[in-house]
C-alpha cells in the first residue's frame, strides 16, 4: 500500500471566533462597515455626478425606439464686464481745458481779492498800490460769466479798503476797512440802492456769511474774547449769539449755507446751529478744524491753518467723516463738488463718486481764489509779471462747447 495513502489527511483550523458568541455580532458590525463604505463613496462620488445630469428624456434610439437625443451645446462663457474708471461719465474727463477756461482782465488795476460766486455772477474786490506802500481795494467788480462782462459796483467806502464782500439776490454785505484793521460793516440794498452801516469793528477784518437777510461775523472783542453777532439786514439790529473766551474761534470764519450756521467754537469743536428752528449740534473731532463751510447738506473745513500739512475732510449727510484731499490751501463749497488749491494747482473733488481732476494745466501754476455754484475761480500765476483771473465751470460746459472758435 502507497504510504500516502495511509497519511491522514490535514484539516483546517476554524476561525478562533467562529462558534463563538461574538462571531454573528463581529461578521454584522463587518456587513455594516462595508455598507456604509459602500453608501460614503456613492454620496461622495456618485451623487455629484448624477446630480448634473440633464433632466431629458432617456436616449431609447439603440433599442429602436424614438430618435436619438442631442448633444448637449456648452453654454457660452460670458464676457466679464471692464469696472469704469471712476469720473469717466463726466464730460470735464475728456474736456479740452483751453476751451472752457475763460480769463478775466481788468487792466486798470494791479490787484484782486476777496472771490465770492453767486449764481452765474463773480463777485471781488480790486485795487493798486496807495502813497504808504501798501495795497488797497477800492472797488467791487460784478463779473457775469455769461456776457463776460465786468461792472463796477458803487459801494460807500470811508476808509481803505472793501473787504470780504458777500452777495445774494438782495444784499451786498462787506467790510469797510481800515488799513490796520476795524472798521465798519455795511449793507447795500440792491433793490433800493441804500447803503447802510450795521456796525462798527474796532480790531481785526471779520469775515461775513450772508443768509438770506442776515448776516453773521465772528469779531474780537477783548484780549481774549470773541462774540458771533448776527444782524438783521432789513431794520439793521444786532445781537449776540456766542461769546468765547479762550478759543480758536476767532481765528476760524464763520459759514451760513442751506438754512445752517457752522462756526468753531473751541480745539477741534465745530457747533452746527439751525436758522429756522433754533436748535444746535455740536461735534467734537480729533485734529483741528478751521474754516467750516456748509450748504446745509455738507460741512467740510481743514484740518490746519491753510498749509501744506492741512487736510481737507468734509462730513456727509449721514454723520461720517470723510477725506477729501491732502495738502490743501484753501477750499469752497460748489454744487455736489469741493473746489481746492494746493501749492500751485486747482483741483475739483465731486462728492457723489470722490473723482478728482487738476484744473490746472500741465504747463502752468496757479493760485486758488474761490469757488461756488457750477465754477472755481484761481489766478494764473506762471508769469509773474502779468496776473490773470481765470475761471471755469465744473459740469456744464454746453455754452463753452457750442462757441465758435476764433479763427
Amino acid at each position: 500500500m502507497d504510504k500516502r495513502e495511509q497519511q491522514p489527511k490535514k484539516h483546517r483550523r476554524p476561525l478562533p471566533l467562529r462558534g463563538t458568541r461574538l462571531g454573528p455580532v463581529l461578521q454584522a458590525l463587518l456587513a455594516v462597515a462595508l455598507l456604509g463604505g459602500g453608501l460614503y463613496t456613492f454620496v461622495c462620488f456618485g451623487w455629484p455626478v448624477l446630480r448634473d445630469v440633464p433632466d431629458r428624456p432617456a436616449d431609447l434610439s439603440c433599442l429602436g425606439f424614438g430618435t436619438p437625443a442631442p448633444s448637449p451645446s456648452p453654454a457660452p462663457t460670458p464676457e466679464p464686464s471692464p469696472t469704469p474708471v471712476p469720473g469717466t461719465e463726466r464730460t470735464i474727463y475728456g474736456v479740452d481745458l483751453g476751451r472752457v477756461q475763460h480769463e478775466i482782465l481788468i487792466p486798470e488795476y494791479q490787484y484782486a481779492g476777496d472771490f465770492t460766486v453767486y449764481g452765474d455772477t463773480i463777485l471781488f474786490v480790486v485795487g493798486n498800490y496807495t502813497s504808504d506802500g501798501t495795497a488797497a481795494f477800492t472797488r467791487a467788480i460784478l463779473y457775469d460769466t455769461k456776457t463776460r462782462h465786468a461792472v463796477y459796483q458803487r459801494l460807500d467806502l470811508a476808509y481803505k479798503s472793501i473787504r470780504h464782500p458777500q452777495m445774494n439776490e438782495r444784499w451786498i454785505v462787506y467790510l469797510d476797512a481800515l488799513g490796520s484793521g476795524g472798521g465798519q460793516i455795511r449793507a447795500y440794498d440792491r433793490e433800493s440802492g441804500e447803503n447802510r452801516i450795521l456796525k462798527t469793528v474796532h480790531m481785526g477784518l471779520p469775515v461775513l456769511a450772508l443768509w438770506e437777510d442776515t448776516v453773521f461775523w465772528i469779531e474780537r472783542t477783548g484780549t481774549s474774547r470773541d462774540k458771533l453777532f448776527g444782524c438783521d439786514l432789513k431794520t439793521g439790529e444786532a445781537v449776540t449769539l456766542e461769546i468765547f473766551e479762550n478759543t480758536d474761534a476767532g481765528v476760524s470764519a464763520v459759514s451760513a449755507g442751506g438754512g445752517k450756521l457752522v462756526y468753531v467754537t473751541g480745539p477741534g469743536t465745530l457747533k452746527t446751529l439751525d436758522l429756522s428752528t433754533g436748535e444746535s449740534r455740536v461735534d467734537h473731532f480729533g485734529s483741528t478744524v478751521h474754516d467750516p463751510k456748509t450748504d446745509g447738506r455738507i460741512t467740510a473745513f481743514l484740518t490746519g491753518f491753510h498749509g501744506e500739512d492741512s487736510t481737507l475732510v468734509y462730513v456727509d449727510e449721514k454723520g461720517e467723516l470723510i477725506t477729501a484731499a491732502h495738502g490743501a490751501a484753501d477750499f469752497a463749497l460748489a454744487d455736489g463738488a469741493l473746489v481746492y488749491g494746493t501749492l500751485d494747482r486747482t483741483y475739483v473733488y465731486f462728492l457723489d463718486d470722490g473723482a478728482t481732476f487738476c484744473l490746472t494745466r500741465p504747463s502752468e501754476s496757479a493760485m486758488f481764489l474761490g469757488g461756488g455754484g457750477d465754477f472755481a475761480v484761481w489766478m494764473d500765476v506762471t508769469w509773474r509779471d502779468r496776473d490773470i483771473i481765470e475761471y471755469m465751470h465744473l459740469n456744464d460746459f454746453s455754452a463753452d462747447l457750442t462757441e465758435t472758435e476764433e479763427p
